[in-house]
Formats: C-alpha cells, sequence, structure tokens
C-alpha cells in the first residue's frame, strides 16, 4: 500500500543513499575541478561557456523523469560557479543602480549564488575591469538597435586583453518570467564551436553606406547575417555590431576579406560570440 509505514520508509532510506551518492560525486568533482585550477598556469579563472553549453544540452537531451529539466540546468549552473571558484578567485562586473537590478540577477542566476558581484556605474567600467582582471566576466545589456555610445564598441580593437562576449544569458528560460531579461557575458576567452552559434562582427563603414549594402558586403565574405545594431554617434565612420551564424576565430580570414578594395567596409574586427541557448520547448 502507498501509505504503508514501512514503505515510505524504505523509500526515504533510498532517498537518503540516493543524496549521500550525489554527495560523494560532488565531493569527487570539486577535488577535480581544483586539480585542474593547480594544473593551469597563471592566476586567472579561464572561463569555458561554449564546454558549459555542450554539457547542459547533453544532459537535457538524456534526461528522463519527472524531475524538471528547468531545475536541472539551475543545479548544474551552480556546479559550473563551484568549480569555477575552486580553480581560483571568481567574480562578475555589472552595470549597478535600481533599474539595473534584472541584470544584476541575471548575471547572479547564470554565474552562481555565492559569486562576488561588483556594482559598477558604467559599461565602460564593467569592461575595463574584465580587462586588467580585476573581474572574471562581465554581464551587460543585450544591444540595442541604435545607440549614440555602445557599450559594443569599446570591443572594435585587437589585443589579448580586449574583452569579448562569451555567453547570452539566461542559458534556459527562467522558472519565474517575473523582472526577465536578457543579457551578453563579456570575458578574455576565446568562443568555442558547439555546432549551434552565433557570433559578432564590428564593422567600420563611411556614412554614405546603406545597410542593404552593407548586409551583401558581409555575406560575400562568407558570412550569414542574423541581425545589426547601429553606433549613431560616430561622425566620421559609422559602426554596425552585426550578428552571424556559427562561430568565428579572432583570425579567421574572411575578417581580413570584409575589408578590401571592392567592398564598403574599411574594417572588422570578431568580437566573440555565444552558444545559442535552450529554448522553452527544451525544457518540456
Amino acid at each position: 500500500m502507498p501509505n504503508d509505514p514501512s514503505t515510505l520508509a524504505d523509500l526515504r532510506q533510498e532517498i537518503d543513499q540516493i543524496d549521500d551518492a550525489i554527495h560523494d560525486q560532488l565531493m569527487r568533482r570539486g577535488e577535480l575541478q581544483a586539480a585542474i585550477g593547480r594544473a593551469k598556469t597563471g592566476s586567472e579563472v579561464y572561463l569555458r561557456p561554449g564546454r558549459e553549453a555542450i554539457v547542459l544540452r547533453r544532459l537535457i537531451a538524456r534526461h528522463q523523469g519527472a524531475f524538471p529539466k528547468a531545475v536541472l540546468v539551475r543545479i548544474w549552473r551552480e556546479i559550473f560557479a563551484a568549480g569555477l571558484s575552486l580553480q581560483n578567485q571568481f567574480s562578475v562586473a555589472t552595470l549597478g543602480g535600481q533599474k539595473n537590478a534584472p541584470l544584476a540577477n541575471l548575471a547572479r542566476d547564470h554565474f552562481g549564488s555565492l559569486t562576488a558581484i561588483h556594482a559598477l556605474p558604467s559599461a565602460q567600467r564593467v569592461l575595463q575591469l574584465v580587462s586588467e582582471g580585476e573581474a572574471t566576466v562581465g554581464v551587460l545589456p543585450m544591444p540595442e538597435s541604435e545607440e549614440s555610445d555602445p557599450w559594443w564598441r569599446r570591443m572594435a580593437r585587437s589585443g589579448e586583453r580586449v574583452p569579448r562576449v562569451i555567453a547570452r544569458l539566461p542559458f534556459a528560460p527562467p522558472i519565474s518570467t517575473a523582472g526577465q531579461t536578457e543579457g551578453l557575458a563579456v570575458g578574455l576567452s576565446q568562443q568555442e564551436d558547439t555546432g549551434d552559434d552565433r557570433a559578432y562582427i564590428v564593422v567600420e563603414t563611411d556614412h554614405t553606406t546603406s545597410r542593404s549594402a552593407l548586409k551583401r558586403a558581409v555575406e560575400r565574405g562568407g558570412f550569414t547575417v542574423v541581425d545589426w545594431k547601429y553606433c549613431t554617434g560616430e561622425s566620421d565612420a559609422a559602426l554596425y555590431l552585426v550578428e552571424v551564424t556559427g562561430c568565428i576565430a579572432p583570425d579567421d580570414p574572411r575578417l581580413a576579406r570584409l575589408a578590401g578594395d571592392d567592398t564598403p567596409i574599411v574594417a572588422a574586427w570578431s568580437v566573440g560570440g555565444y552558444a545559442r541557448p535552450l529554448d522553452a520547448d527544451a525544457l518540456v
């Protein structure tokens, strides 16, 4: 009988055994993460959002039973964050102020409830902390259609210490949609090919170039354009943030071919990208 005390006691005992087994594996996982941290050179935490995306997609694909998939994702996000903290000092920078509270909550949901969050007055300061290694990762708002001083224009340069987009948040739809927001994570790690990705390119043109001409030029260069945003504040040139399919390495030869004599593009920079997040249907 389902309400038989002896049956309930047996079920609870089995749950206790499962809890112990889970705990044993978490402790072992922590040991392995710490060993990885010791094996790495340097003091910075090396994020691999692409690998995290592959792991979560694999777990969701193999998942069976009544346990909610959305909760599974939240558990693993905390596991990822704990592992990073075991490797070295791990912290997140984002925008402060009441109006940016949803962004801070988004950062905490993705990078762990106990992760240190730096609330800063500007996107420029967020990028600066990431560049200087004072924060492991930054979380910034999604780019708008037309902005006079968008944060992404500061990534249009070369260098190992220039932050790049590394993830789009949230990776899975939130359990509660109250105060829901989206953002991009920026860091110093390179985008990894996960098989289902988006990448960003910042391109510079003159103000006479139409958006349709820009799209044709980018697609002739070998990219498939998904979307673009325009920086309205430049006086001598026009800057666009172009979102394309796939993964782009900083030294991708297609970037050099974008800026040529027969194209309206003056310069182009790879500024990172992200593994495409799970959609609501994946969590059903």
